[in-house]
């Protein structure tokens, strides 16, 4: 639906208030999904008393109403409203009615999260709680409103207004100086600096004789260097917070190196961990670091298609089963999360368990985590 035809946009310079509202200000509120219908409702010239008697009065009905907004919309029964004001094309909207639409929109009646202003010029926007003074969340020229109309549904739409005008409450306790309960991870990666693995039979390590029998170990070495040296490793997302008990714990999920490498790390198990500590706060000094801890366990069946790092999947030869532990030593400082880890993995084979074999492998490095609040 074309909201500005030709014609009105050749004749909007000339409209009164009335011609704005039929014009102008209706359409824009039906294609914002304002029909007074569903979920949505709109009252139009509603009277808003004054929010207190007059001194000396003894009743409000000798006050004088305090204005008519022109629109009020919003959602029923849930948080989200905003009033407009239509006025003249005439004259320029000065400050003055960019006043009066924010006494309506913060009227004790009214308690709208934004006032709009269109005087069949331009259409602008603004936040209730900045004040009359502030500059316009969005301003659009009437010869723009169909191209820009996102601008405004953003901002007024009823799934926009649902989504913004949202209030929550956190009643929980801090997880440090800086934070509130919960803060969710932004940008995020971390380092491999070192890493080692070895071969054990009954405690004792043979790396180097079964490295002499299994030349496919090599390969191990080489697709471990290049993990170390070549990839970017990320973190996908992930959150602090604290859980019912009052324990903080960190959700983290990981973007793998590549494709196969994310795809191995599913099926191991170990793509989403989530990390917990005793401490009751989050660390802010890098020498006393918190100490945050998680595991995993894992089974891969004989033949099941396994990825490598590079290239094609390929089977398994035996039953594998194992578990991961991995312990961060992470701090809070500015906006980010830092610290080292250590990880170790251990792969066991049920059908060689008298044999006493295992593989340890083993990797350190740092972790770099941003918040986002």
């Amino acid at each position: 639906m074309t909201i500005v035809t030709p014609t009105v946009l050749q004749q909007a310079h000339s409209y009164n208030e009335a011609k704005v509202r039929y014009q102008v200000i209706d359409p824009i509120m039906r294609k914002l999904g304002y029909d007074d219908g569903g979920e949505t409702y709109i009252e139009l010239e509603e009277e808003l008393a004054y929010p207190y008697f007059h001194i000396g009065h003894k009743s409000k009905k000798k006050d004088l109403p305090l204005g008519f907004p022109d629109y009020r919309a919003g959602l029923k029964g849930r948080r989200g409203s905003f009033v407009v004001e239509a006025k003249a094309a005439k004259v320029d909207i000065s400050a003055e009615d960019v006043e009066q639409a924010h006494s309506y929109a913060a009227h004790a009646q009214v308690g709208a999260n934004y006032f709009v202003l269109c005087d069949g010029n331009t259409l602008v926007v603004y936040e209730t709680l900045s004040g009359p003074n502030s500059d316009p969340i969005v301003d659009v020229p009437l010869a723009e409103i169909d191209a820009r109309f996102h601008e405004i549904e953003n901002i007024l739409g009823p799934e926009s207004l649902a989504k913004n005008c949202q209030v929550s409450y956190d009643l929980n306790l801090k997880l440090c100086d800086g934070l509130r309960s919960s803060a969710e991870l932004r940008s995020r990666e971390y380092e491999i600096d070192k890493w080692s693995f070895h071969i054990y039979q009954n405690g004792i390590d043979k790396t180097e004789d079964f490295k002499k029998l299994a030349p496919q170990l090599q390969d191990l070495d080489v697709q471990m260097e290049q993990l170390r040296s070549d990839f970017n490793l990320k973190i996908e997302e992930g959150a602090l917070k604290r859980d019912r008990t009052g324990r903080i714990s960190a959700q983290i999920s990981f973007a793998g190196a590549t494709k196969n490498n994310l795809s191995a790390m599913k099926q191991l198990g170990i793509n989403t961990l989530t990390f917990a500590t005793k401490d009751e706060f989050l660390s802010l000094d890098r020498t006393q670091p918190t100490v945050f801890e998680t595991t995993a366990d894992f089974s891969l069946e004989h033949g099941t298609m396994f990825p490598q790092l590079l290239g094609s999947a390929v089977p398994i030869d035996t039953d594998l089963e194992g578990d991961t532990h991995t312990i961060a030593y992470l701090f809070k400082e500015a906006d980010a999360v830092l610290g080292d880890y250590l990880s170790t993995a251990v792969y066991r084979v049920p059908q060689f368990a008298s044999l006493g074999l295992k593989l340890e492998l083993k990797f350190q490095g740092r972790i770099l985590i941003r918040l986002a609040s």
